[in-house]
């Protein structure tokens, strides 16, 4: 027979027959084995990109689109950090963790249950899984356990750790509350160019931090460890001028791990080399990126991707007339549009009734400096109409997100690159929405859609026999509490023994047109009318129930795929904050304001929120069968969240 280099035709045969049954016995085994979940969260992305009909520049967002399947329409429970992700991250309505703002940790709250609740990536730790975490996941700080109030926490061991002064002695065990396998790895950024860790900051708790080893291996006992800037880093910052200043965005020639999304994309890819070079048991890996959040900061390159001359406005500069004023982050800020009292009354009863607070809300809100939210605007009159400052603030937002769509794009090039891709389940999400001068809002913190609506993606694992959709975008409506349910869906696991508020994603994620219970989703807001210049409370800090003298209210809102429809009610928020839920309760017969906004003809491009959240048809008689089919709706969506987290034995 015919030899081809020593080998005969035969034997080759054989040969080939051999490889091709080890790799067919490997790609079986591979579908038999539990998934793999690298779970990507984005600080403040509203979906600009793009991909979602935005101005961003974001390849690999659009390549792992591409890869599963895009929600076009997802929003989340609370348009800020700490309350968007502790719904996320347990699966509970925030009347039920009560976590509403910035401050309190769901553990000691969740009307009495904290300790029992169940989270996201605790709940594949207590089935098996390896599951580690690098950059911003939970909100840092003492709104996830931390000692401190911006650093820390993560809730890594709150069993072991409930007066928060002492580190973990070791990883918590399968049935005890904990979210992750091993210690965290912090990276988060003050409002200057350094990096925020328990070893950049040199805590004597983080093993290694003294020295503020990169390349430190974390281990029990600790309160975590995280990213550190090489010297050439902080020189770089210095030479450029930054190191150290604060202000709303810089850019400078420096190298992409300066950053933390540079950092925390490089301590990801160790982690997915290190599972593909020692493959054990299933991993769950979370990856939260902190750009693009406040201060927009990123490698120049990114900035000249962008001409500002042709960055586009907003199509409206100042409020609508026709929402109420607590409706606006800054309660006041809203009435720039008028100084007639009868309509801020009419606007928000609560906003008249502070001993004419409105009107010094006002005076105040006129005078106050915005250093801290661009280079050239002096106050907020200014910032509406100053168009060079506006066109900046929004190439400065989409320079960032393009830096931190190219952070994303190493990591997925890892993915690919080990293969781990073939049995991972890949998703992406932002903690909320964004506004950049729409309507005179900038930031979160409102129930408006910019505000609430996010860029969501579910990719399930390549291998063979695949029967997922690929590049499907769907368009109803979804909500970021859905998540839990559906990557324990996907992954096979049961569900946890808690209310959760989602449901499974499954069915949407196939080659068929999928179905699904809940076609609406609710997000909410706490106001407290009195506080109208403080960064603490406007965006979220602090606790409503201590606002007085005046009463706290709640905005609930509703959407569907045609209407938003919002609440805002009386809410009792009982004694100290009621930690054990026996009072926590909307007071629908104390309503201040309704909004109704249309969505008909919205394609969910980016700009569709301002668009179709202009004109407030609440009051508009021809509306008013709509209002009263909605108002059930609205109420029954809320009703979910008035429960105790854990279901009954």
């Amino acid at each position: 027979q015919r030899r081809v280099r020593g080998v005969t035709n035969s034997s080759m045969v054989v040969s080939l027959a051999s490889v091709v049954t080890v790799s067919m016995m490997a790609a079986v085994a591979m579908a038999a084995a539990p998934p793999n979940v690298l779970f990507i969260v984005v600080d403040d992305l509203a979906p600009a990109m793009e991909a979602y009909g935005g101005k961003a520049i974001a390849p690999s967002i659009a390549r792992l689109s591409a890869r599963g399947t895009q929600m076009q329409r997802a929003y989340v429970s609370v348009a800020v950090c700490a309350p968007s992700r502790t719904a996320f991250l347990t699966g509970l309505r925030p009347d039920t963790t009560q976590v509403w703002t910035i401050g309190p940790y769901f553990r000691s709250t969740s009307r009495g249950q904290g300790l029992d609740v169940h989270t996201l990536p605790g709940w594949f730790r207590s089935h098996g899984y390896n599951v580690t975490g690098a950059g911003k996941i939970f909100h840092p700080g003492t709104p996830s356990g931390g000692m401190i109030t911006s650093e820390g926490g993560a809730d890594m061991c709150p069993g072991q750790n409930p007066d928060r002064t002492s580190v973990c002695s070791g990883a918590p065990g399968l049935n005890d509350p904990g979210s992750w396998s091993e210690p965290y790895w912090f990276c988060d950024q003050y409002t200057n160019d350094t990096v925020q860790s328990p070893a950049m900051q040199q805590w004597e708790c983080a093993l290694h931090g003294r020295n503020r080893s990169s390349s430190a291996v974390y281990s029990w006992p600790s309160c975590g460890g995280g990213c550190v800037q090489s010297d050439q880093c902080i020189q770089c910052f210095q030479r450029c001028g930054t190191w150290g200043e604060a202000g709303t965005w810089d850019s400078c020639d420096c190298p992409d791990n300066c950053y933390p999304e540079g950092l925390i994309a490089e301590q990801t890819i160790k982690v997915l080399r290190d599972k593909a070079r020692l493959p054990g048991g299933p991993w769950f890996h979370a990856m939260g990126l902190k750009r693009p959040h406040l201060s927009y900061r990123a490698p120049s390159r990114y900035f000249h991707m962008y001409n500002v001359s042709e960055i586009g406005l907003p199509v409206h500069r100042v409020p609508s007339r026709s929402a109420p004023p607590i409706s606006y982050s800054h309660s006041c800020q809203a009435s720039v549009h008028t100084s007639n009292m009868s309509e801020v009354e009419l606007g928000h009863a609560g906003l008249a009734l502070y001993n004419g607070g409105a009107q010094q809300c006002v005076r105040s809100v006129m005078n106050r400096t915005v250093k801290e939210f661009n280079h050239t605007a002096e106050s907020f009159i200014e910032i509406q109409s100053d168009d060079k400052a506006v066109r900046e603030l929004r190439r400065a937002y989409y320079a960032v997100i393009s830096f931190m769509d190219s952070q994303l794009g190493r990591v997925m090039d890892e993915l690919e690159t080990t293969g781990l891709i073939q049995n991972t389940i890949v998703t992406f999400i932002g903690d909320h929405g964004y506004q950049n001068g729409e309507k005179g809002e900038w930031c979160k913190s409102n129930n408006f859609e910019l505000a609430v609506r996010i860029p969501m993606i579910v990719s399930p694992p390549q291998g063979q026999n695949d029967p997922w959709a690929r590049g499907k975008v769907e368009t109803g409506v979804v909500e970021s509490v859905d998540l839990f349910p559906t990557l324990a869906d996907l992954a096979g696991l049961p569900l946890p023994p808690q209310n959760l508020a989602g449901e499974s994603l499954r069915g949407l994620l196939t080659k068929e047109v999928g179905a699904r219970n809940k076609t609406w989703g609710l997000s909410q807001w706490a106001r407290r009318p009195s506080c109208t210049t403080s960064h603490g409370c406007i965006d979220g800090g602090g606790n409503p129930w201590e606002a007085q003298p005046d009463v706290a209210v709640m905005g609930y809102t509703l959407r569907t795929e045609r209407w938003r429809y919002t609440v805002w009610v009386g809410f009792d928020w009982g004694e100290g904050g009621d930690p054990k839920g026996v009072a926590t309760r909307p007071q629908w017969d104390q309503v201040s304001a309704v909004e109704l906004y249309e969505h008909e003809g919205d394609t969910g491009d980016y700009d569709s929120g301002e668009k179709y959240e202009w004109e407030n048809l609440a009051y508009d008689e021809a509306y008013k069968a709509t209002v009263a089919a909605l108002h059930p709706v609205l109420v029954h969506a809320v009703n979910t969240g008035q429960l105790k987290p854990m279901r009954p034995t």
